[in-house]
């Protein structure tokens, strides 16, 4: 022991600093060094991935201007011409451009065929579907510029399937679609 007091006493009293820390690093790393060594081993698991299910058919309603309408089950990817085609195709009087063809269906929706007679404004309904800004302008509270709008979303979306949709065009909110509902149509 004596030997020791000696040798840390020949040591200059700014080195007996520096060494002191040196060692306490180098109790540090050994320690941490044999914790880590005699942890247990634990072998890597594989990661499970769980994999989502999309449904691989649903349910679609197609009414209107088609030979059948129904309910039909399509496959998931199909697109309206699918639904169109299980629904007996269009009947001869079917406005064809009152749907978007190549539109992709999602379960539970409502497509709607809208047959040439629904054109004549007599009948005192506007199609979303097929309206021209003019016809859009005659609804109250739709000037030429949500006019406008209604028929770029229209062009967008490929056709309205609800009456309700029409609240996502920008500027018609809940209270205008209620003044104008009861002369809507798709």
């Amino acid at each position: 022991m004596n030997s020791l007091k000696d040798l840390v006493g020949s040591i200059e009293p700014a080195n007996r600093k520096s060494i002191g820390v040196l060692l306490v690093v180098v109790a540090l790393v050994i320690g941490f060094w044999f914790s880590n060594a005699s942890a247990p081993r634990v072998e890597s698991e594989a990661m499970v991935v769980s994999e989502v299910l999309a449904p691989s058919s649903f349910m679609v309603h197609v009414t209107g201007a088609v030979r059948e309408p129904g309910l039909y089950q399509l496959a998931a990817g199909a697109r309206v011409s699918d639904a169109i085609e299980r629904a007996g195709g269009f009947v001869d009087s079917a406005l064809e451009s009152s749907v978007n063809l190549a539109r992709m269906v999602s379960d539970g929706e409502q497509i709607v065929v809208l047959d040439v007679s629904q054109l004549n404004n007599q009948s005192g309904f506007i199609s979303l579907n097929s309206a021209s800004e003019a016809d859009l302008e005659g609804l109250p509270g739709i000037g030429p510029s949500t006019a406008q709008k209604i028929v770029e979303y229209r062009t967008e979306i490929g056709s309205f399937s609800s009456i309700e949709q029409i609240t996502e065009v920008p500027g018609i909110g809940t209270k205008l679609l209620e003044r104008i509902r009861d002369q809507l149509t798709l």
